[in-house]
């Protein structure tokens, strides 16, 4: 015989702010994972050390998993460890202010006849760039750590989720249990303060549309 289990709309609602927070964590540690991978498989045909790569391997890898994406179907001639050069050289020339690591890779890549392919997914990434900054931007963010943007990137795998569940009403409580469970995870280099505010601007901008 079925039990029937009868649950309150509050605890329904804790079910969904906990399931929520969790997805979201997934994401987040998806894209570190992907820029783990990715150095990962360039270590081996470079001496550069990449690891201070990681430091950011959350909101690198949330910036360049589209781009990795574009690449790939665009270019689908390619080979792993040609795709991970490529996404690798990409991410330093956007991320990182290190010529030397810069230009070891360019030259590594115009040895592997992939200079044109680099060029094509690094306007790519600066167009990417100019929209996320334009939509940061327009959330009117009040903290004084908004002079680099970039560092939010980790934002972008989740604005689809963010967007799907906009219309529902969730209160300052439950935003922040999210962004606790989100935390939890240990990946991202912000404060949950910040978390907090940026998810709430988020939310009621696409609630607007």
């Amino acid at each position: 015989m079925g039990v029937n289990i009868l649950i309150t709309e509050e605890q329904k609602k804790v079910l969904i702010v906990e399931s929520l927070g969790s997805k979201l964590g997934d994401i987040i540690k998806d894209s570190y994972e992907f820029m783990r991978r990715t150095l990962d498989e360039v270590k081996g045909i470079t001496k550069t050390n990449l690891e201070f790569l990681l430091t950011w391997g959350s909101a690198i890898g949330g910036f360049m998993g589209p781009i990795n994406d574009w690449v790939s179907e665009k270019h689908p001639e390619l080979s792993d460890i040609e795709l991970s050069l490529i996404i690798t050289a990409i991410a330093a020339t956007i991320f990182l202010d290190n010529k030397k690591t810069i230009r070891d890779l360019l030259k590594l890549l115009n040895e592997k006849n992939l200079s044109e392919i680099y060029l094509e997914g690094l306007k790519k990434s600066e167009d990417l760039k100019k929209v996320f900054f334009s939509f940061i931007g327009s959330l009117n963010i009040t903290f004084n750590k908004v002079t680099n943007m970039l560092a939010y990137s980790f934002l972008i795998p989740l604005l689809p989720m963010l967007f799907q569940i906009s219309g529902d009403d969730f209160d300052v409580r439950q935003i922040k249990q999210i962004v606790v469970r989100i935390m939890s995870f240990g990946l991202l280099t912000i404060s949950s303060i910040i978390l907090r505010e940026l998810i709430t601007k988020i939310l009621k901008r696409f609630s607007r549309k």
